[in-house]
């Protein structure tokens, strides 16, 4: 078998023929000169670029990284492995006495690992964005809420103080005319705090039904059997109140 340290060779000095080969004339070089494809030579050119600084340090001493005595086409599939994870590659994996069969899954099981640890976090990421958004609704609404309840509070106290008025009127023998404006003053705010529970209640059903929508659509491919059953009770629900409207 073809080792790294030859094959590096080969691809140093077809990468210096290269440089001195006209343009669009290389494939017709190779095929005059040398017994490899382009397809191989340009394999042989990128194991020199991965690995000859590496091994011409090693040899010289200048770094201690130890490179495993690799096969051409271990060297092959580890160009698979980004170069800044492929050290440690090496390192967990006995990779010179692996049959290329075995590296290959090795290779495999090591991106399958990486793509579902990158899946898992996309999961995390849109999960968290879910959770962010439902916590801006929620915090929306229990804002609108609690003004649409401020206000409803702020009407009762002001029917309670012109019911107040309208008792201290008629206790004080007060003109008609001022009894028949408190009254209508009465009944004025009475009508604004009815039409604000009406705007808070409607408020409410309103998101609660959207809200709704959006889990039967999301029920609908998981457990078509409730969907069905719980889509009919919705209609029947809003039959009912169409009915009493």
């Amino acid at each position: 078998r073809m080792l790294l340290y030859s094959s590096v060779e080969i691809g140093r000095r077809l990468t210096e023929a290269k440089s001195m080969v006209n343009h669009g004339e290389w494939g017709k070089w190779l095929e005059n000169s040398v017994s490899y494809s382009q397809s191989t030579a340009n394999k042989l050119m990128r194991l020199f670029e991965e690995y000859g600084a590496k091994l011409t340090a090693a040899q010289d001493g200048s770094n201690s990284e130890s490179i495993p005595d690799l096969s051409y086409t271990q060297a092959i599939i580890l160009l698979g492995i980004p170069e800044e994870e492929r050290e440690s590659f090496m390192a967990e994996n006995d990779v010179a006495d692996m049959s290329t069969r075995e590296l290959k899954q090795a290779v495999r099981e090591r991106d399958q690992a990486l793509n579902e640890k990158a899946e898992l976090q996309n999961t995390l990421t849109a999960n968290q964005g879910a959770v962010t958004k439902i916590t801006s609704e929620r915090d929306e609404l229990r804002k609108q809420t609690s003004g649409l309840q401020a206000a409803i509070h702020t009407k009762e106290l002001t029917i309670k103080s012109l019911q107040e008025k309208m008792a201290a009127a008629k206790e004080g023998e007060a003109s008609a005319a001022k009894i028949a404006a408190l009254e209508k003053d009465i009944k004025t705010a009475q009508i604004k705090l009815s039409a604000n529970k009406v705007s808070f209640l409607y408020n409410n059903i309103a998101k609660e039904f959207e809200e709704l929508l959006k889990e039967l659509i999301k029920l609908a491919p998981a457990d078509p059997e409730a969907h069905e059953k719980y889509k009919s009770e919705v209609s029947g629900l809003i039959g009912k109140i169409a009915e009493r409207l």
